[in-house]
């Protein structure tokens, strides 16, 4: 059967309908639609930035480090690294990651930094990340490991090689034999805090195996090899690649290049193949930026028309950076959720403060201090406290229905509070059934005047999650204030 080839014009129409992965593909593999397919309007349902992939719709791209040892054997963590896809840093001769580019800014990027960065990982596959896999509660472990102790340094070395020691000598207390020091960890520094660090990794331990701590002592030992390699001069029998990952519900494509640029660099040039040199604006439905205290690799002169946007620790600096790159039709958003706590809460800007719908997500963030602060001062219309705090006792928000009750709100405001326990919700009601601007109570809802054409109503609903299972920490109930015009009947 003859092939007909597609028509100029039935090829953009074509385009302009397609998943925007099957455009990337269509023009990376036929430079002469390549022009065409730039011309067309871009949309995207689903776009996520993320410090390990960018994600387009179903489709996520990284862009890693794979070493090739050839026919000589795989170091065992280089081999559980590259079957993750490979290091998410960039490394040197010797196997050490390295840091390039950390606080480099190109045109276009965009600059999420909250000062300028010492050479630390971002999601390292490195040393660092090695003391992950040794202890349970390693994330806590390795965030104050990396404020205290600048990476690939003799200081990172040494601490390396005292955690090593404190497992060796755990691991002859479990095997019941004595521990004899020798040339592997001889040069590790004992006395002063060594002895409650020992401590530490004991009671952190205590439930593992023979076999587990004898794994981690395996992994420590694989971290302290680049160290050794600089310190010898000996540079690892491997190729370094530049390794390309698509993946998608459909399978996984790789493709390896030339490690002849930094991974900073690269990840510059994926994002500008994909979504750079394009003749308008790319529209996006939900922008999701998880990518805090980061220079966000972004092609020059692209534009995003936005509605809803999902962000972490922002305030009014990464607001006003992003601004940049965001058509004017964008604001104000839609829906904006930040990822955010009580003491970093920062709502100022005018891309948080104009947001039709605000949503906090707490969930990780309680601590023992209030929102209604917070909540005082927010003027968006809609928004949604994911979780109350650790109080004793819980925050009933009294202070901010009293507030709303005197100051008034637009008509149509509405925020939802997650309270843990029902009882909190119930006593809030209960007290407010006894004032004296009651006009209408249920066994969930008190109605109260605020002035001749304007009512609060403050009520109380279950969280619907469906599917999932709640922490004791997470919320189960919602309460609601609502303003409303008066009913007059």
């Amino acid at each position: 059967m003859p092939v007909i080839p597609v028509r100029y014009e039935s090829l953009k129409a074509i385009l302009s309908y397609m998943d925007p992965n099957t455009r990337f593909q269509i023009s990376l593999r036929i430079p002469s639609v390549s022009s065409l397919e730039s011309r067309i309007p871009l949309k995207i349902e689903n776009l996520a930035f993320t410090g390990l992939e960018t994600k387009v719709n179903e489709v996520s791209y990284q862009v890693r480090v794979y070493r090739d040892y050839g026919r000589n054997e795989n170091p065992p963590d280089v081999l559980r690294i590259n079957q993750k896809g490979g290091p998410n840093d960039d490394i040197d001769q010797y196997g050490l990651i390295i840091f390039p580019g950390l606080n480099n800014v190109l045109p276009g990027d965009i600059d999420l930094r909250t000062g300028v960065h010492r050479d630390i990982p971002e999601n390292a596959e490195g040393p660092a990340q090695h003391l992950v896999n040794v202890l349970p509660g390693g994330i806590d472990l390795r965030i104050r490991f990396l404020l205290d102790v600048p990476a690939n340094t003799e200081g990172q070395e040494q601490h390396l090689l005292q955690v090593l020691r404190a497992l060796k000598m755990i691991l002859a207390e479990r095997l019941n034999q004595e521990y004899i020091e020798d040339d592997e960890t001889r040069n590790a520094v004992v006395g002063g805090a060594w002895n409650a660090l020992v401590e530490t990794y004991r009671r952190m331990t205590l439930n593992y195996s023979v076999e587990t701590i004898k794994s981690r002592i395996q992994s420590l030992r694989d971290s302290l090899r680049p160290f050794n390699n600089r310190r010898d001069n000996r540079i690892p029998p491997c190729t370094s690649w530049i390794q390309f990952t698509r993946s998608s519900p459909k399978g996984l494509t790789i493709q390896r290049v030339a490690y002849n640029k930094y991974l900073y660099e690269a990840r510059k040039t994926v994002h500008t193949k994909l979504f750079g040199n394009r003749g308008s604006s790319i529209s996006v439905k939900n922008l999701n930026i998880i990518h805090h205290d980061r220079i966000l690799r972004f092609p020059a002169a692209t534009i995003l028309k936005i509605e809803n946007l999902e962000v972490t620790n922002w305030n009014s600096r990464e607001f006003e950076r992003f601004k940049q790159v965001i058509h004017p039709s964008s604001f104000p958003i839609r829906r904006l959720k930040v990822s955010s706590s009580v003491f970093t809460a920062d709502f100022q800007h005018a891309i948080a403060r104009e947001a039709k719908y605000l949503i906090i997500d707490n969930a990780f963030a309680n601590a023992f201090a209030s929102w209604t602060p917070i909540l005082l001062n927010l003027t968006n219309r809609r928004v949604c406290l994911k979780n109350e705090n650790t109080l004793n006792s819980p925050n009933n928000y009294m202070d901010l229905i009293e507030n709303w009750l005197q100051q008034g709100r637009p008509v149509g405001t509405c925020f939802y509070m997650g309270i843990k326990n029902e009882e909190t919700v119930k006593q809030c009601l209960d007290t407010l059934k006894q004032r004296q601007e009651v006009i209408g109570s249920s066994e969930k809802q008190v109605q109260l005047r605020i002035n001749a054409a304007l009512m609060l109503e403050v009520s109380y609903e279950a969280i619907e999650q469906p599917g999932r299972f709640l922490r004791n920490d997470q919320s189960k109930w919602w309460l609601k204030l609502r303003i409303v015009r008066r009913r007059y009947d």
